[in-house]
């Protein structure tokens, strides 16, 4: 069974097979639920255990056995609140921290899928123009579930993306096929694509490499660099198609 999706969202993967197992087969006794998922005894407690605390699976007693039953999938919009709110409730604790150092980092490196969140993230936060040197498109098939919600909060905070792409056919996608809005872009000339993006976006420049599997970006929060960049992107942009 597929269980990326619940992992995401903080469980393991053993407790997402679990909860999945009880889904399937509705309110049942532990050794129902080892039968379907095929794993062993204490795992499987274990995991009922944990669920139990986190509010994700209820149990009852009949005729002498327990009896366990998983809430209602759309109950894990309420799990989800109540972490976020958790997470809110610490936030000036974790910024306090933050401001006790005492140099501001200029620059960061971020790996894989959860690098590009935060740099898209970013680009919210900062609410400017976003510039794009090297589109790629490959942001819709890396974060399926990320994109969609990122583009409707960048189009509540009307943030145009101006884009130069690698090839005609991106552009083309992200215009025909995808339908994006509040953004314009050129391409290239034939040969010059390359396995690096650049974002510029407010103060900040994120330089994502693609050439590993999993993409690292490095960014740089300096105004005058910034600056720089838009400057350059802003010559090529005129030279190109």
């Amino acid at each position: 069974m597929e269980t990326d999706y619940l992992e995401r969202i903080g469980l393991t993967k053993n407790q997402s097979l679990v909860y999945l197992s009880l889904l399937k087969l509705g309110t049942s006794t532990a050794q129902a639920i080892i039968k379907e998922s095929g794993m062993h005894r204490a795992i499987i407690y274990d995991c009922l255990q944990k669920l139990d605390e986190i509010s994700l699976v209820t149990s009852v007693i009949k005729d002498y056995k327990r009896y366990f039953q998983a809430i209602e999938p759309k109950k894990l919009l309420t799990y989800l609140d109540e972490k976020k709110e958790m997470l809110l409730q610490k936030l000036p604790e974790l910024e306090r921290m933050q401001n006790m150092k005492h140099k501001e980092l200029n620059a960061s490196v971020f790996k894989g899928r959860e690098g590009l969140k935060t740099i898209h993230s970013e680009m919210l936060k900062e609410g400017k123009e976003v510039f794009v040197l090297g589109a790629k498109g490959l942001i819709f098939s890396e974060l399926p579930y990320f994109i969609p919600n990122f583009e409707r909060e960048r189009l509540r905070k009307r943030i145009k993306f101006t884009l130069i792409y690698d090839k005609k056919e991106i552009q083309n996608y992200e215009k025909e096929i995808i339908n994006r809005q509040l953004f314009e872009g050129k391409t290239f000339p034939t040969g010059f694509d390359t396995n690096t993006v650049v974002n510029i976006f407010g103060n900040k420049v994120a330089i994502v490499s693609w050439q590993e599997k999993n993409p690292t970006g490095f960014m740089i929060n300096d105004q005058n660099v910034a600056n720089s960049f838009r400057k350059w992107f802003n010559f090529i942009y005129q030279h190109c198609e």
